[in-house]
Protein backbone atom coordinates (compact mmCIF):
# COMPACT_ATOMS: atom_id res chain seq x y z
CA UNK A 1 0.00 0.00 0.00
CA UNK A 2 1.46 3.34 -1.05
CA UNK A 3 1.14 6.91 0.22
CA UNK A 4 2.34 10.02 -1.60
CA UNK A 5 3.82 13.30 -0.49
CA UNK A 6 3.70 16.47 -2.59
CA UNK A 7 6.11 19.28 -1.71
CA UNK A 8 5.39 22.68 -3.27
CA UNK A 9 8.59 24.63 -2.89
CA UNK A 10 9.51 28.09 -4.07
CA UNK A 11 11.93 26.83 -6.71
CA UNK A 12 10.87 23.23 -7.27
CA UNK A 13 7.93 20.87 -6.85
CA UNK A 14 8.39 17.23 -5.89
CA UNK A 15 6.24 14.14 -5.49
CA UNK A 16 7.43 11.09 -3.60
CA UNK A 17 5.60 7.75 -3.45
CA UNK A 18 6.52 5.43 -0.59
CA UNK A 19 5.56 2.00 0.63
CA UNK A 20 3.68 2.73 3.85
CA UNK A 21 4.82 -0.54 5.43
CA UNK A 22 8.52 0.25 5.58
CA UNK A 23 9.10 3.72 4.12
CA UNK A 24 10.77 2.36 1.01
CA UNK A 25 10.75 4.99 -1.72
CA UNK A 26 8.97 3.70 -4.80
CA UNK A 27 9.27 6.77 -6.98
CA UNK A 28 10.49 10.34 -6.80
CA UNK A 29 9.72 12.92 -9.46
CA UNK A 30 10.38 16.65 -9.47
CA UNK A 31 10.25 19.67 -11.72
CA UNK A 32 11.43 23.25 -11.58
CA UNK A 33 8.74 25.56 -10.26
CA UNK A 34 8.60 27.88 -13.25
CA UNK A 35 5.48 29.72 -12.07
CA UNK A 36 7.23 32.98 -11.09
CA UNK A 37 5.43 36.00 -12.54
CA UNK A 38 7.30 39.02 -13.94
CA UNK A 39 6.93 42.35 -12.19
CA UNK A 40 8.09 45.92 -12.63
CA UNK A 41 8.32 46.27 -8.84
CA UNK A 42 11.62 45.17 -7.31
CA UNK A 43 9.88 44.15 -4.08
CA UNK A 44 7.18 41.97 -5.61
CA UNK A 45 7.49 38.16 -5.60
CA UNK A 46 4.48 36.32 -6.99
CA UNK A 47 3.78 32.97 -8.64
CA UNK A 48 0.98 31.69 -10.85
CA UNK A 49 -1.10 29.38 -8.63
CA UNK A 50 -2.79 27.59 -11.51
CA UNK A 51 0.58 26.91 -13.14
CA UNK A 52 1.60 25.20 -9.88
CA UNK A 53 -1.56 23.06 -10.01
CA UNK A 54 -0.69 22.20 -13.61
CA UNK A 55 2.86 21.17 -12.61
CA UNK A 56 1.47 18.94 -9.85
CA UNK A 57 -0.75 17.26 -12.44
CA UNK A 58 2.24 16.69 -14.72
CA UNK A 59 4.21 15.13 -11.85
CA UNK A 60 1.31 12.84 -10.95
CA UNK A 61 1.29 11.67 -14.56
CA UNK A 62 5.06 11.11 -14.31
CA UNK A 63 4.44 8.62 -11.49
CA UNK A 64 2.82 6.31 -14.05
CA UNK A 65 1.49 3.01 -12.76
CA UNK A 66 2.73 3.57 -9.18
CA UNK A 67 0.04 6.20 -8.67
CA UNK A 68 -2.67 3.56 -9.00
CA UNK A 69 -1.62 2.03 -5.68
CA UNK A 70 -1.52 5.33 -3.75
CA UNK A 71 -4.16 5.39 -1.02
CA UNK A 72 -3.52 8.77 0.61
CA UNK A 73 -1.83 12.05 -0.35
CA UNK A 74 -0.05 14.49 1.97
CA UNK A 75 0.99 17.98 0.94
CA UNK A 76 3.83 20.20 2.14
CA UNK A 77 4.08 23.79 0.98
CA UNK A 78 6.16 26.93 1.18
CA UNK A 79 5.00 28.81 4.25
CA UNK A 80 3.77 32.36 4.93
CA UNK A 81 2.49 33.16 1.43
CA UNK A 82 -1.17 33.41 0.41
CA UNK A 83 -3.49 33.74 -2.57
CA UNK A 84 -7.16 34.68 -2.95
CA UNK A 85 -9.83 32.29 -4.25
CA UNK A 86 -13.42 32.91 -5.32
CA UNK A 87 -16.56 31.09 -4.13
CA UNK A 88 -15.92 28.31 -6.66
CA UNK A 89 -12.48 27.69 -5.18
CA UNK A 90 -10.54 29.11 -8.12
CA UNK A 91 -7.60 31.48 -7.81
CA UNK A 92 -8.38 35.13 -8.51
CA UNK A 93 -4.91 36.38 -7.60
CA UNK A 94 -1.34 35.19 -7.89
CA UNK A 95 0.37 33.50 -4.98
CA UNK A 96 2.08 36.22 -2.94
CA UNK A 97 5.11 34.26 -1.74
CA UNK A 98 7.07 34.45 1.51
CA UNK A 99 9.68 36.51 -0.36
CA UNK A 100 7.20 39.25 -1.30
CA UNK A 101 8.38 42.61 -0.01
CA UNK A 102 5.28 44.81 -0.01
CA UNK A 103 5.16 44.56 3.77
CA UNK A 104 8.41 46.54 3.92
CA UNK A 105 6.90 49.47 2.01
CA UNK A 106 6.00 52.47 4.14
CA UNK A 107 2.48 53.00 5.41
CA UNK A 108 0.94 56.40 6.21
CA UNK A 109 2.06 55.92 9.82
CA UNK A 110 5.65 56.37 8.69
CA UNK A 111 6.38 52.78 9.62
CA UNK A 112 6.34 49.87 7.20
CA UNK A 113 3.12 47.94 6.69
CA UNK A 114 4.57 45.03 8.67
CA UNK A 115 5.74 47.26 11.52
CA UNK A 116 2.42 49.11 11.58
CA UNK A 117 0.49 45.86 11.86
CA UNK A 118 2.84 44.73 14.64
CA UNK A 119 2.28 48.02 16.45
CA UNK A 120 -1.51 47.87 16.08
CA UNK A 121 -1.99 44.22 17.02
CA UNK A 122 0.88 43.32 19.35
CA UNK A 123 1.70 40.28 17.19
CA UNK A 124 5.14 40.06 15.55
CA UNK A 125 4.50 40.50 11.83
CA UNK A 126 6.99 40.42 8.98
CA UNK A 127 6.90 41.08 5.28
CA UNK A 128 5.88 37.98 3.36
CA UNK A 129 3.42 36.90 6.07
CA UNK A 130 0.05 36.32 4.41
CA UNK A 131 -1.87 38.66 6.68
CA UNK A 132 0.69 41.44 6.18
CA UNK A 133 -0.01 41.03 2.48
CA UNK A 134 -3.75 41.06 3.23
CA UNK A 135 -3.30 44.24 5.28
CA UNK A 136 -1.47 45.91 2.39
CA UNK A 137 -4.09 44.76 -0.13
CA UNK A 138 -6.86 46.05 2.14
CA UNK A 139 -5.26 49.44 2.62
CA UNK A 140 -4.50 49.78 -1.09
CA UNK A 141 -7.97 48.56 -2.09
CA UNK A 142 -6.38 45.88 -4.26
CA UNK A 143 -8.25 42.78 -3.06
CA UNK A 144 -9.73 41.14 -6.17
CA UNK A 145 -13.46 41.83 -6.54
CA UNK A 146 -14.43 38.16 -6.69
CA UNK A 147 -12.19 37.10 -3.79
CA UNK A 148 -14.01 35.09 -1.12
CA UNK A 149 -11.20 33.47 0.90
CA UNK A 150 -7.45 33.51 1.23
CA UNK A 151 -5.35 30.36 1.61
CA UNK A 152 -1.87 28.93 1.17
CA UNK A 153 -0.71 27.31 -2.04
CA UNK A 154 -0.88 23.91 -0.33
CA UNK A 155 -4.51 24.52 0.59
CA UNK A 156 -5.22 25.50 -3.00
CA UNK A 157 -3.64 22.39 -4.48
CA UNK A 158 -5.58 20.21 -2.01
CA UNK A 159 -8.83 21.92 -3.05
CA UNK A 160 -8.12 21.41 -6.72
CA UNK A 161 -7.19 17.75 -6.28
CA UNK A 162 -10.51 17.10 -4.52
CA UNK A 163 -12.70 19.49 -6.51
CA UNK A 164 -13.60 21.40 -3.33
CA UNK A 165 -14.69 25.04 -3.31
CA UNK A 166 -13.66 26.17 0.19
CA UNK A 167 -10.15 25.90 1.66
CA UNK A 168 -9.16 24.30 4.95
CA UNK A 169 -5.98 25.48 6.67
CA UNK A 170 -3.87 23.40 9.03
CA UNK A 171 -2.53 25.18 12.10
CA UNK A 172 1.05 24.80 10.86
CA UNK A 173 0.18 27.08 7.95
CA UNK A 174 -2.25 29.26 9.90
CA UNK A 175 0.48 30.24 12.35
CA UNK A 176 2.81 31.08 9.45
CA UNK A 177 0.57 33.75 7.91
CA UNK A 178 0.34 35.70 11.17
CA UNK A 179 -2.20 36.91 13.76
CA UNK A 180 -2.66 33.35 15.00
CA UNK A 181 -2.79 32.62 18.73
CA UNK A 182 -0.84 29.52 19.71
CA UNK A 183 -2.53 29.56 23.10
CA UNK A 184 -6.08 29.43 21.73
CA UNK A 185 -5.39 27.73 18.41
CA UNK A 186 -7.39 30.42 16.61
CA UNK A 187 -6.84 33.50 14.50
CA UNK A 188 -7.03 36.75 16.48
CA UNK A 189 -10.05 37.95 14.50
CA UNK A 190 -10.63 40.98 16.69
CA UNK A 191 -7.10 42.16 15.87
CA UNK A 192 -7.82 41.84 12.17
CA UNK A 193 -10.98 43.89 12.56
CA UNK A 194 -9.15 46.52 14.63
CA UNK A 195 -6.63 46.83 11.80
CA UNK A 196 -9.40 47.36 9.25
CA UNK A 197 -9.24 43.90 7.68
CA UNK A 198 -12.25 41.74 6.85
CA UNK A 199 -11.87 38.49 8.79
CA UNK A 200 -14.39 36.74 6.54
CA UNK A 201 -11.49 36.11 4.15
CA UNK A 202 -9.93 33.73 6.67
CA UNK A 203 -10.35 30.05 5.78
CA UNK A 204 -11.80 27.44 8.09
CA UNK A 205 -9.19 25.96 10.41
CA UNK A 206 -8.61 22.22 10.14
CA UNK A 207 -8.08 19.76 12.94
CA UNK A 208 -4.76 17.90 13.09
CA UNK A 209 -4.57 15.54 10.13
CA UNK A 210 -7.96 16.54 8.75
CA UNK A 211 -8.89 15.11 5.37
CA UNK A 212 -9.85 17.65 2.72
CA UNK A 213 -11.67 15.10 0.58
CA UNK A 214 -11.02 12.55 -2.12
CA UNK A 215 -9.70 12.70 -5.65
CA UNK A 216 -11.86 11.49 -8.50
CA UNK A 217 -10.08 8.13 -8.31
CA UNK A 218 -10.73 7.73 -4.58
CA UNK A 219 -7.46 8.80 -2.95
CA UNK A 220 -7.81 10.68 0.34
CA UNK A 221 -6.13 14.10 0.46
CA UNK A 222 -4.87 15.38 3.80
CA UNK A 223 -4.86 19.09 4.65
CA UNK A 224 -1.54 20.68 3.68
CA UNK A 225 1.13 21.34 6.32
CA UNK A 226 4.04 23.77 6.41
CA UNK A 227 7.29 22.72 4.75
CA UNK A 228 9.31 23.35 7.92
CA UNK A 229 7.19 20.89 9.90
CA UNK A 230 7.13 18.43 7.01
CA UNK A 231 10.92 18.59 6.65
CA UNK A 232 11.40 17.90 10.36
CA UNK A 233 9.01 14.96 10.20
CA UNK A 234 10.72 13.62 7.08
CA UNK A 235 14.30 14.00 8.31
CA UNK A 236 14.51 12.97 11.97
CA UNK A 237 14.39 9.39 13.31
CA UNK A 238 12.53 10.62 16.41
CA UNK A 239 11.13 13.91 17.64
CA UNK A 240 13.39 14.34 20.68
CA UNK A 241 17.15 14.89 20.84
CA UNK A 242 17.55 15.95 17.20
CA UNK A 243 18.53 19.39 15.92
CA UNK A 244 17.39 19.88 12.33
CA UNK A 245 19.73 22.21 10.46
CA UNK A 246 18.30 23.14 7.09
CA UNK A 247 20.27 25.17 4.56
CA UNK A 248 18.37 25.85 1.37
CA UNK A 249 17.45 29.22 -0.13
CA UNK A 250 17.23 30.45 3.45
CA UNK A 251 18.33 28.52 6.52
CA UNK A 252 16.90 27.51 9.86
CA UNK A 253 17.36 25.38 12.95
CA UNK A 254 14.43 23.48 14.43
CA UNK A 255 13.97 21.45 17.60
CA UNK A 256 10.91 19.70 19.00
CA UNK A 257 9.22 20.53 22.29
CA UNK A 258 6.05 18.84 23.56
CA UNK A 259 5.13 22.00 25.48
CA UNK A 260 4.47 25.58 24.43
CA UNK A 261 7.63 27.66 24.98
CA UNK A 262 8.58 31.15 23.88
CA UNK A 263 12.21 32.22 23.48
CA UNK A 264 13.87 35.44 22.25
CA UNK A 265 14.70 35.47 18.53
CA UNK A 266 12.91 32.14 18.00
CA UNK A 267 9.58 31.27 16.43
CA UNK A 268 7.37 28.82 18.26
CA UNK A 269 5.52 26.91 15.56
CA UNK A 270 2.75 24.32 15.97
CA UNK A 271 3.78 20.85 14.95
CA UNK A 272 1.74 18.07 13.35
CA UNK A 273 0.95 16.53 16.74
CA UNK A 274 -0.01 18.61 19.78
CA UNK A 275 3.60 19.72 20.25
CA UNK A 276 5.69 22.55 18.80
CA UNK A 277 8.90 23.35 16.98
CA UNK A 278 11.27 26.04 18.22
CA UNK A 279 12.66 27.56 15.05
CA UNK A 280 15.42 30.03 14.36
CA UNK A 281 14.83 31.20 10.80
CA UNK A 282 17.39 33.15 8.80
CA UNK A 283 16.93 34.92 5.51
CA UNK A 284 20.52 33.95 4.80
CA UNK A 285 21.66 30.56 3.58
CA UNK A 286 21.95 29.44 -0.01
CA UNK A 287 20.93 32.94 -1.11
CA UNK A 288 23.98 34.41 0.63
CA UNK A 289 26.26 31.76 -0.84
CA UNK A 290 24.77 32.68 -4.21
CA UNK A 291 25.86 36.29 -3.62
CA UNK A 292 29.45 35.06 -3.42
CA UNK A 293 29.00 32.86 -6.49
CA UNK A 294 27.73 35.85 -8.44
CA UNK A 295 30.75 37.86 -7.28
CA UNK A 296 33.14 35.20 -8.54
CA UNK A 297 31.14 34.97 -11.76
CA UNK A 298 31.51 38.73 -12.26
CA UNK A 299 35.27 38.52 -11.62
CA UNK A 300 35.61 35.77 -14.19
CA UNK A 301 33.59 37.78 -16.66
CA UNK A 302 35.75 40.85 -16.11
CA UNK A 303 39.18 39.21 -16.21
CA UNK A 304 38.96 35.80 -17.86
CA UNK A 305 36.71 33.15 -19.26
CA UNK A 306 35.88 30.46 -16.71
CA UNK A 307 33.78 27.34 -16.50
CA UNK A 308 30.76 28.97 -14.87
CA UNK A 309 28.91 25.70 -14.38
CA UNK A 310 31.56 24.52 -11.91
CA UNK A 311 31.75 27.61 -9.72
CA UNK A 312 29.93 26.13 -6.72
CA UNK A 313 32.04 22.99 -6.90
CA UNK A 314 35.20 25.10 -6.93
CA UNK A 315 33.94 27.28 -4.08
CA UNK A 316 33.26 24.21 -1.94
CA UNK A 317 36.78 22.90 -2.61
CA UNK A 318 38.34 26.26 -1.74
CA UNK A 319 36.43 26.36 1.53
CA UNK A 320 37.64 22.85 2.43
CA UNK A 321 41.21 24.00 1.86
CA UNK A 322 40.73 27.13 3.94
CA UNK A 323 39.36 25.49 7.08
CA UNK A 324 42.48 23.29 7.37
CA UNK A 325 44.88 26.26 7.45
CA UNK A 326 45.72 28.07 10.70
CA UNK A 327 45.13 31.61 9.52
CA UNK A 328 42.92 34.12 11.35
CA UNK A 329 39.66 33.81 9.43
CA UNK A 330 37.69 36.53 7.79
CA UNK A 331 34.53 37.39 9.66
CA UNK A 332 31.56 37.60 7.33
CA UNK A 333 28.06 38.64 8.30
CA UNK A 334 25.77 37.12 5.71
CA UNK A 335 22.63 39.16 6.42
CA UNK A 336 22.61 40.45 2.85
CA UNK A 337 18.83 40.17 2.80
CA UNK A 338 18.25 41.57 6.27
CA UNK A 339 16.70 39.63 9.13
CA UNK A 340 13.12 39.05 10.22
CA UNK A 341 13.62 41.48 13.09
CA UNK A 342 15.55 44.08 11.06
CA UNK A 343 14.88 43.98 7.31
CA UNK A 344 17.35 46.86 6.83
CA UNK A 345 20.25 44.87 8.29
CA UNK A 346 23.20 44.45 5.92
CA UNK A 347 26.10 42.08 5.51
CA UNK A 348 29.73 42.83 6.26
CA UNK A 349 33.27 41.50 5.87
CA UNK A 350 35.88 42.32 8.50
CA UNK A 351 39.17 41.10 9.89
CA UNK A 352 40.84 41.41 6.49
CA UNK A 353 44.61 40.77 6.57
CA UNK A 354 47.22 40.29 3.90
CA UNK A 355 47.33 36.53 4.55
CA UNK A 356 43.57 35.87 4.56
CA UNK A 357 42.31 38.06 1.74
CA UNK A 358 41.98 35.29 -0.82
CA UNK A 359 39.19 33.25 -2.41
CA UNK A 360 39.67 30.34 -0.01
CA UNK A 361 39.24 32.35 3.18
CA UNK A 362 36.49 34.49 1.70
CA UNK A 363 34.47 31.38 0.81
CA UNK A 364 35.07 29.84 4.22
CA UNK A 365 34.07 33.14 5.82
CA UNK A 366 30.70 33.02 4.09
CA UNK A 367 30.10 29.51 5.40
CA UNK A 368 31.08 30.58 8.91
CA UNK A 369 28.67 33.51 8.68
CA UNK A 370 25.73 31.39 7.55
CA UNK A 371 26.28 28.87 10.35
CA UNK A 372 27.11 31.42 13.06
CA UNK A 373 23.68 32.98 12.71
CA UNK A 374 22.11 29.56 13.19
CA UNK A 375 24.32 28.81 16.19
CA UNK A 376 23.12 32.06 17.72
CA UNK A 377 19.54 30.85 17.41
CA UNK A 378 20.45 27.51 19.00
CA UNK A 379 21.90 29.27 22.03
CA UNK A 380 18.40 30.59 22.76
CA UNK A 381 17.02 27.08 23.32
CA UNK A 382 16.14 26.35 26.97
CA UNK A 383 18.88 24.33 28.65
CA UNK A 384 16.68 21.23 29.22
CA UNK A 385 16.29 21.01 25.43
CA UNK A 386 19.82 22.10 24.51
CA UNK A 387 21.49 19.65 26.91
CA UNK A 388 19.60 16.68 25.47
CA UNK A 389 20.55 17.22 21.84
CA UNK A 390 22.46 14.20 20.58
CA UNK A 391 22.87 14.87 16.88
CA UNK A 392 22.48 17.27 14.00
CA UNK A 393 20.17 16.11 11.24
CA UNK A 394 21.11 18.15 8.18
CA UNK A 395 18.79 18.85 5.28
CA UNK A 396 18.74 21.01 2.19
CA UNK A 397 21.08 21.04 -0.78
CA UNK A 398 23.02 23.98 0.67
CA UNK A 399 24.61 21.70 3.29
CA UNK A 400 24.08 18.26 1.77
CA UNK A 401 26.45 19.03 -1.13
CA UNK A 402 28.97 21.06 0.87
CA UNK A 403 31.48 19.00 2.87
CA UNK A 404 33.17 22.10 4.28
CA UNK A 405 29.88 23.34 5.71
CA UNK A 406 29.23 19.90 7.22
CA UNK A 407 32.63 19.91 8.95
CA UNK A 408 32.11 23.41 10.28
CA UNK A 409 28.64 22.48 11.58
CA UNK A 410 30.08 19.58 13.57
CA UNK A 411 32.74 21.84 15.07
CA UNK A 412 30.36 24.65 15.95
CA UNK A 413 27.68 22.49 17.58
CA UNK A 414 30.02 19.77 18.85
CA UNK A 415 27.53 17.15 17.70
CA UNK A 416 27.71 14.37 15.11
CA UNK A 417 25.96 15.14 11.84
CA UNK A 418 23.66 12.82 9.92
CA UNK A 419 21.31 13.16 6.99
CA UNK A 420 17.73 12.05 6.59
CA UNK A 421 17.15 8.79 4.76
CA UNK A 422 15.54 10.64 1.86
CA UNK A 423 16.82 13.81 0.22
CA UNK A 424 13.33 15.15 -0.42
CA UNK A 425 12.62 15.57 3.31
CA UNK A 426 9.52 17.76 2.99
CA UNK A 427 7.80 15.46 0.48
CA UNK A 428 8.78 12.43 2.57
CA UNK A 429 7.41 14.12 5.70
CA UNK A 430 4.16 14.91 3.90
CA UNK A 431 3.83 11.23 2.99
CA UNK A 432 4.48 10.18 6.61
CA UNK A 433 1.86 12.71 7.73
CA UNK A 434 -0.62 11.20 5.26
CA UNK A 435 0.07 7.69 6.57
CA UNK A 436 -0.87 8.76 10.11
CA UNK A 437 -3.81 10.98 9.12
CA UNK A 438 -5.36 8.23 7.03
CA UNK A 439 -5.08 5.72 9.88
CA UNK A 440 -2.30 3.52 8.51
CA UNK A 441 -0.36 4.22 11.73
CA UNK A 442 -1.87 5.14 15.08
CA UNK A 443 0.66 7.91 15.80
CA UNK A 444 3.84 9.54 14.49
CA UNK A 445 6.16 7.67 16.84
CA UNK A 446 5.05 4.33 15.41
CA UNK A 447 5.22 5.70 11.86
CA UNK A 448 8.80 6.95 12.30
CA UNK A 449 9.90 3.63 13.78
CA UNK A 450 8.71 1.91 10.64
CA UNK A 451 9.46 4.30 7.80
CA UNK A 452 12.75 5.80 9.06
CA UNK A 453 14.46 2.44 9.58
CA UNK A 454 18.02 2.45 8.32
CA UNK A 455 17.63 -0.90 6.54
CA UNK A 456 15.38 0.64 3.89
CA UNK A 457 16.97 2.29 0.89
CA UNK A 458 16.39 5.61 -0.76
CA UNK A 459 15.32 5.53 -4.38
Amino acid sequence: MYVAGIDIGTTSICIIVINSEDGRVIRTVSRVNDSAMPSLEFWERTQNADRIVELVGVLIADCHEDWINVQSIGISCQMHGVLYVNEEGRAVSPLFTWQDGRGDLHFTSGLTYAATLTDWTGYPMHTGFGLVTHFYMTQQDEIPLRAAKLCTIGDYVAMRLCGEAAPFMDRTNAASIGLYSLETGRFAKEKLSDAGMDDSFLPELATNGQLVGETVDGKTVVCAIGDNQASFLGAVPSFKGNLLVNVGTGSQVSVYTPEFIQCPLLNTRPFVDDGYLLVGASLSGGKSYEVLEQFFRAVLGAFAEGDECRLYETMNRLAEEAITISIPPLRVGTQFFGTRENPQSTGFIEGIRADNFNPQQLTAGFLHGILDELVGFTQQFPNPILSKLTRIVASGNGIRHNVAMQRLAQLKWQLPITFGKVKEEAAFGAAIHASVASGLYRNYEVALQRVQRSDTNEA
